[in-house]
């Protein structure tokens, strides 16, 4: 397989066929559903079209020797429908059922779930795609440098999806992501659209950062790379973070529901990239400079300009490193904009790394961990209002500066056609 969109895939074809059958009617049913998943006032229209999409979405997988989620699709479907469509959905057959697929295998999905970014409304609406595996390839050599204990994200090629994963910035599906009652115990799978990702970096990340930084500082070996190399290194990135995921004396795994803490968690994230970062300005990792360049602009400056920025998780990183670089004049003011230094970068997230594993090293119980992360955040990011995470500073606010000229233009579309 070559390219980062393999138009010699032998499911490309069942890609476009996707695209005209069964992907429209999930498109329909889930212009009916509300936020949390439910069909207000459902009529019997409503339960024929969900069970019609089930039935066809079940058949489909069948066909395709997915026979295991056919039937965990199918009981889910019967069961929401028995319960009423205006109850929340619950798809934890479904969910269980997904497996993980191997490097070179294909994985597709039917379910309602919270699609991560993508084009507003964003909620637990029914969903599909159809993903191929495709894993970097230096993932062997930089995993014999770095051993990840127990890898289980899996860098994929989207071939055809509903409009909450083909639309928009949706890069990530967790089990968690799935409509259900109960909640999950480990993921089994965690699955990247990386394929997606060069478009939204150049679309709406490198604009923002060239709106601030001076033109001569803005971060650009990220910048026009072809899709085969930057599917590699974003790829890669991939790996690198969830590697330092699970490092330190509070890995993810063993602490998800801690790390879930709003103020653990914005933390945890800067401390992984951060960790990131550094292990790509030194020898001997592939695209290092490439994926230096992306962690800058994706968290410091595309993050931040969500809708609900001063609730959103993603954004509240971008905003705290954006101040912790400020501070440490890896930014500094110049003819109306700020220059970025880059050797001082290095150094303030060297610095940002350290101090969160000092603090996690310092922290004897989840409370001591939750109450240390909370004084942290809380020196850059300030106290929100009305039911906000935080609020922005005036000088934090130059970080939505081409928001509203990026919020005017259409939202990215991913077809199997789509580079």
């Amino acid at each position: 397989m070559s390219g980062a969109l393999p138009y010699d895939d032998a499911m490309v074809p069942e890609a476009y066929a996707l695209t005209r059958t069964l992907i429209p009617r999930v498109n329909a049913f889930r212009r009916r559903q509300r936020d949390d998943g439910t069909v207000a006032a459902p009529s019997a229209d409503a339960a024929r079209e969900l069970t019609a999409v089930g039935a066809e979405g079940a058949a489909w997988l069948r066909s395709h020797g997915r026979a295991e989620q056919a039937d965990a699709l199918t009981a889910d479907v019967a069961d929401w429908v028995a319960a009423g469509l205006d109850t929340p959905p619950h798809f934890a057959r479904s969910r269980d059922a997904l497996a993980a697929p191997p490097d070179g295998g294909w994985a597709a999905f039917l379910a309602p779930v919270h699609t991560t970014n993508s084009v507003p409304p964003v909620g637990s609406r029914l969903e599909f795609f159809l993903v191929r595996r495709r894993e970097p390839d230096a993932l062997g050599r930089l995993a014999r440098d770095f051993p990840h204990p127990k890898n289980n994200c899996q860098a994929t090629v989207l071939l055809a999806g509903s409009d909450g994963f083909a639309r928009g910035n949706c890069l990530v599906f967790f089990p968690e992501n799935v409509a259900a009652h109960d909640k999950v115990r480990g993921q089994a799978y965690a699955i990247f659209f990386f394929s997606k990702f060069r478009r939204i970096h150049e679309t709406y990340a490198l604009p923002s950062a060239e709106a601030v930084l001076t033109p001569d500082s803005v971060p650009r070996s990220s910048q026009g790379l072809d899709p085969e190399t930057c599917y590699q290194a974003r790829a890669l990135w991939g790996y690198l973070h969830d590697y330092f995921h699970h490092q330190g004396p509070w890995p993810l795994d063993q602490h998800v529901k801690l790390k879930m803490n709003w103020f653990i968690g914005v933390l945890e994230e800067l401390k992984v990239d951060a960790r990131t970062a550094l292990a790509c300005a030194a020898d001997g990792v592939p695209h290092g400079s490439e994926q230096i360049d992306m962690i800058l602009l994706e968290r410091v400056f595309r993050y931040p300009l969500a809708d609900d920025a001063q609730r959103s998780f993603d954004a509240a990183t971008g905003v705290f490193l954006f101040s912790w670089l400020r501070e440490r004049d890896a930014l500094t003011p110049e003819g109306g904009a700020l220059r970025l230094h880059r050797p001082r970068v290095l150094a303030a997230l060297r610095e940002l790394a350290d101090a969160v594993a000092e603090l996690e090293a310092a922290a004897t119980t989840p409370r001591a961990y939750r109450s240390a992360a909370k004084a942290l955040v809380r020196t850059l990011l300030p106290e929100g209002a009305d039911g906000d995470r935080y609020r922005f500073t005036g000088e934090q606010r130059v970080l939505r500066t081409v928001r509203a000229s990026l919020a005017s233009a259409p939202a990215l579309a991913f077809t199997p056609a789509e580079r």
